[in-house]
């Protein structure tokens, strides 16, 4: 056995990642040293170290030292011609017939570039400099190679040799690097060709611990030969040890995988069969990625986590372990309605509720009753990103089709441009969001038709049936209970059903005596990665990844955590589990509302560390690609919504805090700007409150200077029209640039094929409110406000505030 110490269970565990295409690779020198090029078998640390001290006359001391001597000639003839051109060895070829997650390397050559250089590649090898962006794969079609030390095919990028330079990029915030110790803490992670010398590789084994390591997931792994550091390092970070070198790690993965799978036969199968033949392979994947196949026959669960909190899964639902909701039947016949005739029918459904009314249930149980009755019908959840290629699969799908979208606030803004891109009539979008979310939702679908369907009362035979449900299961700790159902019955029926099904199975206790119960019993990093958690899926309900929760908030007893009696219990929203949620949403919403008052300390440093360890995951293409993490720290930031509900005084500190992490940011800007625009409005004193709306102008200007985007453009519209209200400022001036702003807003939306009510409704309320104040409009102004009017009543035609503010300005006029 070439493993030191492996247990059946791990090599299982291996095994069974491995072919699932779950592990990264961190490669060193040892990977390459088969490889050649022109000239000659590529050299170990030691060999190039060799040739850098005969080349600069200096005696052998360290690479790193060695390099910062090197002139750029030099470099180029040592280096990058050195290293260029490889021909792949026998290591990487057998590297190569494994699907991997991405491949973060110290070496600078080009060997795996060219291994996956051919058409029967597996993988599309797309090569990243450590200084380039963070981004992320869409798909397992995609393999990101990660040059930490520099690349020989962009040398004009740089390579970092030196000692002063490599601590220059780990003391600022390099994205890879740090998103690489993250992934370090939980991701399956193997460690081949290191030398154990590099100076970095320390850096990204700080964190992680045997307790950050995940038992749920393939085990990591440091492929050396039998050292004692090697034994040392994998005592200390909870890693396996394949005693040999790459070569001999990489046959016995072909020994155990003699065929492994290709990525689009990770696909599941019964999602292959829906895809018409001629998608391509990377399509296929995305599509994957984003949509489930709801199946029509499951097996009964027999193991649920339902009765405490989780979401459905379709096992649950066969063995009808919720209860009947008279929506549900209502909502089926609905739809085959529309089906049956598309064309008139609006083709955009939302149920909207509160918070822990049972949409989630619901909406699963619509879809799995469909999918029953032969209708394809996929699931949508809030960590898809519903690609460009989206509405051209669903065109070629025979037969009618159901999108299910739960959590709509989280698609919404991709939603628009899939409904005007589809051709296929037969297709309708079930969805379903918290109700405080819906002004959010009708502004971005402000220029589409979409109904609201039904609500989710609980009746009193309704909370019988769900006491009989827990009493059936054995969760009922009161006998009395089952000997008076109807009166316990009465005492839920006013909850929405999350809450019913939290007193349950807490003896009815009122909420805040449960809440009381829950935290006193919680260890204090258990509390800080619950708040976290909360916070996380308060603000992007796909919750937080893993490893950037444990990065932020530590290990210690998380594994633990995730047992269903936790005091403060977690658990997974996906089922690859790689994002973290409170297992219970409703009851995380009164803790994460009761520590914002109780300990406002706890609250901002949660707030702080949660952004902070976002920071490298956010950027342009990450927002573009509508990666889980733009969209929740973009909702983190919030002041309207978020900020100013939990933080209260604190939201000044947390910007702060924040501000050499976030300030390339333009939402970042924005939301300064909100805040101190609430800050005038409340203040008491007028000169303070001057003060506070010039920092709002000031901030909001310089948004639209770092991005000149529609959002900041609309947030500096508000402001100066705010500031066109005050007393002892050039009324005109501020309007002619808020109208000027508002109507570039609305422009760009329109060149990019989209609308948002938000700016008409401010350039509206905005005329109105000037012309009262007895200004008046340019004869150019009035031209243009009749255009922008035209276009709110041929692209806001369910909009009726809308159309009502563009007839008050009208007769304003």
């Amino acid at each position: 056995m070439p493993f030191k110490n492996i247990t059946g269970k791990q090599e299982d565990a291996f095994v069974s990642s491995l072919r699932a295409g779950q592990y990264n690779l961190l490669l060193g020198a040892g990977f390459s040293m088969d490889s050649r090029n022109k000239k000659g078998i590529l050299p170990s640390g030691d060999t190039l170290l060799g040739e850098l001290a005969d080349a600069t006359s200096a005696r052998k001391s360290s690479l790193q030292r060695l390099y910062q001597l090197l002139t750029p000639p030099l470099v180029q003839k040592l280096i990058t011609n050195r290293f260029v051109d490889a021909q792949p060895g026998p290591t990487a070829k057998l590297m190569a017939s494994f699907v991997w997650r991405r491949v973060f390397t110290w070496n600078v050559d080009d060997v795996i570039e060219n291994v996956y250089d051919n058409e029967q590649a597996l993988q599309r090898a797309i090569p990243k400099h450590f200084n380039d962006v963070y981004t992320d794969p869409l798909n397992l079609e995609e393999l990101f190679v990660i040059h930490l030390h520099g690349f020989v095919g962009q040398p004009e990028k740089g390579y970092v040799f030196s000692r002063d330079q490599y601590v220059n990029q780990t003391t600022k915030i390099n994205p890879w690097m740090t998103v690489l110790t993250q992934r370090m803490l939980s991701e399956p992670m193997i460690i081949a060709g290191s030398t154990l010398d590099e100076p970095d590789l320390d850096y990204y084994l700080a964190l992680r611990t045997g307790e950050s390591a995940r038992d749920d997931r393939g085990p990591s792994i440091l492929v050396e030969v039998d050292d004692p550091i090697a034994t040392m390092l994998c005592e200390r970070h909870g890693l396996l040890h394949f005693v040999g070198y790459s070569n001999d790690f990489f046959e016995y993965c072909k020994s155990v995988i003699p065929n492994p799978p290709t990525p689009a036969e990770l696909i599941p199968l019964a999602t292959r069969q829906l895809l018409p033949v001629g998608v391509s392979k990377s399509t296929a994947m995305s599509f994957n990625a984003d949509f489930e196949l709801v199946p029509g026959v499951t097996k009964p669960s027999t193991n649920s986590r339902f009765m405490y909190g989780h979401v459905p899964n379709w096992g649950d639902l066969e063995a009808n372990r919720d209860i009947a909701r008279p929506l549900v039947s209502d909502v089926i016949v609905d739809i085959e309605k529309r089906l049956a005739d598309p064309i008139h029918c609006a083709r955009v459904l939302i149920l909207s509720e509160i918070s822990g009314a049972g949409k989630s249930t619901v909406l699963r149980r619509v879809a799995f009753e469909l999918a029953k009755h032969g209708i394809k019908t996929l699931m949508c959840s809030a960590l898809s990103r519903i690609a460009n290629t989206t509405a051209d699969v669903i065109d070629l799908v025979d037969g009618p089709v159901v999108v299910v979208i739960d959590n709509l606030a989280e698609q919404v803004t991709a939603l628009p441009d899939l409904l005007d891109r589809l051709e296929k009539p037969d297709v309708i979008f079930v969805c379903a969001e918290r109700s405080y979310r819906m002004n959010y939702i009708k502004q971005v679908l402000a220029g589409h038709k979409f109904d609201f369907i039904g609500q989710l009362p609980m009746s009193i035979p309704q909370a019988r049936r769900l006491i009989e449900r827990y009493a059936d299961a054995g969760a009922i700790g009161d006998h009395t209970v089952v000997k008076r159902k109807d009166e316990f019955a009465r005492r839920v029926q006013d909850d929405p059903i999350a809450l019913a099904c939290c007193r349950i199975l807490n003896d009815f206790r009122p909420l805040d005596r449960i809440v009381d119960s829950m935290t006193a019993d919680a260890s204090k990093p258990a509390l800080e990665r619950y708040l976290a958690a909360s916070l996380a899926q308060h603000c992007f309900y796909g919750g937080i990844r893993y490893e950037i929760l444990i990065a932020a908030f530590g290990a210690v007893g998380a594994t633990a955590q995730f047992e269903v009696n936790y005091p403060l219990p977690l658990d997974y929203y996906d089922d690859a589990r790689q994002f973290v949620i409170p297992e219970n949403a409703i009851l995380s919403d009164k803790i994460l509302v009761r520590y914002s008052t109780r300990d406002p300390d706890l609250t901002l440093s949660t707030f702080i560390k949660l952004a902070n360890e976002l920071a490298p995951w956010v950027n342009r293409e990450t927002i573009i690609a509508r990666a889980p993490e733009p969209r929740l720290s973009g909702r983190l930031f919030d002041f309207d919504s978020v900020v100013s509900k939990f933080l209260g005084h604190d939201a000044e500190k947390f910007y702060e805090h924040v501000k050499p992490a976030w300030e390339w940011n333009s939402r970042y800007w924005e939301q300064v700007a909100l805040l101190n625009l609430a800050r005038y409005q409340t203040s008491s004193d007028h000169k303070t409150a001057m003060e506070y709306l010039d920092d709002a102008v000031t901030r909001a200007r310089h948004a639209v200077a770092v991005e000149h985007h529609p959002f900041p453009l609309t947030t500096l519209g508000k402001v100066l029209l705010s500031e066109m209200l005050a007393r002892d400022v050039n009324r005109k001036m501020s309007f002619d640039e808020a109208f000027e702003r508002l109507s570039e807003a609305i422009s760009i939306e329109e060149r990019r094929h989209r609308v948002a009510a938000q700016p008409y409704s401010l350039i509206f309320n905005g005329v109105i409110n000037y012309l009262q104040a007895g200004g008046d409009l340019t004869h150019q102004q009035r031209g243009r406000l009749n255009d922008i009017m035209a276009k709110a009543e041929s692209k806001l035609a369910s909009e009726l505030e809308i159309h009502q503010l563009a007839a008050n300005v009208r007769l304003a006029l």
